[in-house]
């Protein structure tokens, strides 16, 4: 499968995302009965696509706008409560007649759910059905942009479209278990959390959950998030993460161990930071179960004028983060990150680079001094950080945290990207022409940049002569990140030309170019 380039990939996955709604999001076997799209993507994800009539019961079946006789089908291949997923595109009835029917056929725990947008070929969301604190979860994250009157509008076009294409924009998932003399339960993860709820300190077990699955970002390896609901509260109380693809499932792990770490640390949990629940794996796939972060993210609230109080409040939550860890000394920085990360940038980049800005940025950052460990988030853009309803910020996403890793990377990482949301600098060109003026301190961003580095420094006692190997440090490991895109994008070892319009390389080259003239 990874040998496929990205863009059959991610569409192929993407279309049975309703997996992780399974009790196993790895069926062993499987018997499809749907269209080619459909079935090529089940055995992307199966051990084994079965035929009609091969005698040994399935764990999993599979079908589109199936009939009475297709569903008695389903349901004698099915093993005792094995798991059945159906879509359909009913033009009367909706999803109640989709549950009678599957009930009237045998099948027991019908969940429906509703893709949306409905008319998106990779649909953002899978909503429950009949779980109006998932659906008003939904509607209340404005994903749409503008107000009530333009989602109304939307959701109208969104209607007539399905009335005049029919099938496409009406999908209804369902979910159900195959009859058995067992007691009945819940189908999707919910069950296992349920058993929990308690001892995690999240209160009396309500009496209904709901799972609602998210589905966003923009790769195959962007994880996928199922958020449960203590029904009909619109509040999630859980969010438990599962990779799509095996290459993500390292991220996942990580996640899980820097949380617990960072727990350990502080004696319990960490302003802003989630707080680990379970660790579960089923078949390989790991599954993180923390609490759920709810707020507005910052990159909505950035604005010009907003730049400055929001990038402090930032490095403050930064900087009560780092702690006051002894400072390592540079020899442990150089061997531990500093030629490791030279050695990586060298055999990927160094015959798109030019060797004399090269031999540059080896003197800058070998000269790094010592420093105090400090938890890295490493991916800190503004659209993992959260501004919650008492206004305080929360971090999503530490997939690829470091817990000891160097002081300032986040910061500077963060200042980036604000600078481009508030530059509006969407593509390359435009976001180094957004970075070169943030350097520049007579700007409003490179103000802010100037301003921020000083506070955070000061408050971990850094000297400001210890900053520039970070600086050109931070795109030399960012870097790597675009290789590993580019590969995807390609099917295979990334071209030179892919390589050379990198953005963190270009980022790296201008920060330093900007060193060197200090």
């Amino acid at each position: 499968m990874r040998d496929l380039p990205e863009r059959e990939l991610n569409p192929r996955l993407r279309r049975v995302d309703w997996r992780f709604l399974l009790p196993a999001p790895r069926p062993q076997r499987v018997l499809c009965r749907a269209g080619a799209a459909l079935t090529e993507a089940v055995a992307s994800i199966a051990g084994e696509v079965v035929a009609v009539g091969s005698g040994e019961k399935v764990d999993l079946v599979v079908a589109e706008d199936p009939d009475s006789f297709t569903l008695a089908e389903l349901r004698d291949a099915l093993r005792p409560r094995g798991a059945c997923y159906t879509e359909w595109h009913p033009l009367l009835g909706g999803h109640r007649r989709v549950e009678r029917t599957l009930r009237d056929a045998g099948f027991v725990d019908v969940t429906c759910y509703r893709p949306w947008p409905g008319s998106a070929v990779l649909p953002t969301y899978w909503i429950p059905l009949n779980a109006p604190g998932a659906a008003a979860y939904v509607r209340s994250r404005g994903w749409l942009g503008g107000g009530r009157v333009r989602r109304l509008v939307v959701e109208v076009r969104q209607r007539a479209r399905g009335l005049i294409q029919g099938r496409r924009a009406t999908r209804i998932c369902a979910m159900a278990r195959g009859p058995s003399d067992t007691v009945s339960g819940e189908l999707d993860p919910a069950a296992w959390l349920r058993e929990h709820w308690r001892e995690w300190g999240l209160g009396p077990t309500p009496e209904r959950l709901s799972t609602l699955l998210v589905t966003g970002g923009p790769r195959s390896v962007s994880k996928v998030v199922l958020l449960i609901f203590a029904e009909p509260s619109p509040i999630p109380l859980v969010a438990v993460k599962a990779p799509r693809v095996n290459e993500a499932a390292a991220g996942v792990r990580r996640e899980g161990a820097a949380l617990a770490s960072l727990a350990a640390r502080s004696g319990g949990s960490v302003s802003g930071v989630p707080r680990i629940l379970v660790r579960h794996e089923i078949d390989g796939v790991p599954l993180l179960a923390e609490t759920a972060l709810v707020g507005r993210p910052l990159e909505s609230l950035l604005a010009p004028r907003r730049l400055s109080p929001w990038s402090t409040k930032v490095t403050d939550w930064l900087a009560a983060l780092a702690g006051g860890a002894v400072a390592l000394p540079a020899v442990h920085w150089r061997d531990a990150i500093v030629e490791p990360t030279l050695s990586r940038f060298v055999e990927v980049f160094g015959g798109v680079v030019d060797r004399g800005l090269l031999r540059e940025a080896e003197t800058i950052v070998r000269a790094i001094g010592a420093l105090p460990p400090v938890p890295e988030q490493r991916d800190l853009g503004p659209w993992n950080l959260l501004v919650t309803p008492a206004g305080e910020l929360a971090v999503l996403d530490w997939e690829s945290a470091e817990v000891d890793g160097l002081p300032t990377l986040d910061l500077l990482y963060y200042l980036a990207y604000a600078s481009f949301n508030v530059d509006r600098a969407h593509d390359r060109e435009a976001r180094v022409a957004s970075y070169r003026r943030s350097l520049d301190f007579s700007t409003l961003t490179g103000a802010v940049r100037r301003d921020c580095l000083a506070r955070y420094l000061g408050a971990l006692g850094i000297d400001p002569a210890r900053l520039a190997p970070l600086r050109v440090l931070l795109w030399l490991i960012h870097a790597q990140s675009d290789v590993r895109h580019a590969a995807a994008d390609a099917g295979g070892p990334p071209p030179a030309d892919l390589l050379a319009r990198s953005l963190f390389l270009a980022l790296w080259a201008e920060e330093v170019r900007h060193v060197a003239r200090e």
